[in-house]
């Protein structure tokens, strides 16, 4: 019987199944922002864009019905939006030389830099696509963020003020009954900090019946707060450094579901190039992701414009 290689077609794609595994994996610890999208799969041969339904409410009824008589039917309002999905991807090159001399498996610290590198990426991409979409909240009343002085930080009274504002507009929580707060470690420092957060709940006192989140670091007035270095910051026009950071309701934003054709690695094995590489001299691993974050309502999400009293 035959040695089995891995030109074999059976072990190809056992090894492209193990190496895409390898990339979700880490992808899903290190994104923040995938989180609290409402998600949909990237369809196949249904052209290129993707569609969510958004419904308006309908006011309530606060008429009796009539002894007899039908009442008139309710309509349903539905907003329709759409996005094309495009592609992020990138490849390192590995030589022969690497390969056969390294004491440790290239590819598979390959495909964990990569992985990290994916996921930054795709975060940031959310997170940018967010930014000056949504309804604004200034820390302290400020106008704008170049208005923001060194004392006006994130703490919990701009957290109710948040919150309140969100049920103002009949925003949903989400299904845990919860808001969720993607915050700089700088601005959980001032919120962990404030005196007057006496309802702040730490994480290991809850999670017993709730799954943490990734990056969660604890609750407070109806919200789980979680922390995340990818959060956005700036240098105002007043020389401080301001953190945007963001809460949400349920459906402010669409993502494109990750996994399946959405994600994939690829591994190049020297000898694959022809020409391009004539003495089988690299290889090369890369990812490949498509990406459409599309606003669904601004109403539903606040991006929180703050200081930072750790930089004071």
């Amino acid at each position: 019987m035959a040695a089995q290689t891995t030109a074999d077609a059976n072990l190809k794609n056992a090894i492209q199944i193990y190496y895409d595994r390898m990339l979700l994996t880490r992808l899903e610890k290190t994104l923040r922002f995938d989180q609290f999208g409402a998600k949909k799969k990237l369809p196949k041969n249904e052209g290129n864009q993707i569609k969510w339904h958004r419904f308006k409410n309908i006011a309530p009824v606060v008429s009796s019905l009539s002894e007899g008589v039908t009442p008139s039917a309710v309509s349903l309002e539905s907003q329709q939006v759409l996005a094309t999905p495009v592609q992020f991807g990138a490849f390192v090159e590995l030589s022969d030389l690497l390969e056969d001399e390294s004491l440790d498996p290239m590819v598979e610290n390959a495909i964990d830099v990569l992985s990290y590198m994916a996921a930054l990426s795709l975060d940031t991409i959310i997170r940018n696509a967010l930014h000056g979409n949504l309804t604004d909240q200034f820390a302290n009343g400020k106008a704008t963020e170049d208005l923001i002085t060194q004392t006006d930080v994130l703490n919990a009274e701009e957290i109710r003020k948040a919150v309140t504002n969100l049920k103002i507009g009949d925003v949903r929580p989400f299904s845990d009954g919860n808001y969720q707060l993607i915050a700089h470690p700088k601005a959980t420092f001032d919120i962990m900090s404030d005196a007057s957060a006496n309802g702040w709940i730490e994480l290991n006192k809850y999670v017993s019946t709730e799954k943490a989140l990734k990056g969660e670091v604890g609750k407070l007035y109806q919200t789980r707060v979680l922390e995340s270095n990818n959060v956005e910051e700036i240098t105002n026009g007043l020389s401080i450094k301001v953190y945007r950071n963001f809460m949400f309701g349920m459906e402010a934003y669409g993502l494109v579901e990750l996994g399946g054709q959405n994600l994939r690695t690829f591994r190049k094995q020297r000898g694959s190039s022809g020409t391009a590489d004539p003495l089988d001299q690299r290889s090369t691993v890369g990812y490949k992701f498509s990406n459409a974050t599309p606003i669904l309502d601004s109403a539903r999400a606040i991006e929180m414009y703050a200081a930072s009293d750790f930089d004071a």
